[in-house]
């Protein structure tokens, strides 16, 4: 097996604890709770949809990252994912298992990649690359900064 990067395996571990965030984040919520949007348009179900949305595409670039010669990446607008993709009709249970799946075989997969792999590079649209470690980097802060944002909307929708 690869030996992972010294500065790799602190992110690999958040990366991979991101549903357990999430999880603990909606621990107990009431049902009532989980659609009902909060200030800025957004419900605890749709950022559960959303999680799931966005690990699917992670895991998908980061193989095309890991699979291709600088491959072109598209990026998605979240606002109209969220309409055009049903969220308010979604489930969160399926959303949050998905999230955990996509994150379990994109763990494993990058567990067994060589060192030259992390800086493997795609390109965007507008010209913007990335690598592999950057995407795991930006995987890793995703579902904490989003496990805050459901605990704060908590807080506003119980009070």
């Amino acid at each position: 097996m690869p030996r992972l990067p010294d500065e790799i395996v602190p992110v690999l571990e958040r990366f991979n604890q991101g549903a357990s965030l999430i999880r603990e984040a909606i621990y107990g919520i009431d049902a009532r709770e989980i659609s009902r949007p909060g200030p800025e348009g957004w419900s605890i179900r749709d950022v559960l949809v959303h999680l799931a949305d966005a690990e699917l595409v992670r895991s998908v670039r980061i193989r095309y990252i890991l699979a291709e010669e600088e491959p072109l990446l598209v990026s998605f607008d979240e606002g109209l994912w969220k309409r055009r993709l049903q969220y308010l009709w979604r489930s969160p249970e399926a959303s949050l298992a998905l999230f955990d799946q996509a994150r379990y075989s994109t763990t494993e997969l990058l567990r067994q990649i060589d060192t030259k792999s992390w800086e493997r590079r795609g390109v965007f649209l507008d010209g913007e690359a990335t690598t592999v470690a950057e995407l795991l980097r930006r995987g890793a802060n995703h579902p904490e900064e989003h496990a805050t944002q459901i605990k704060q909307l908590r807080g506003i929708l119980q009070s």
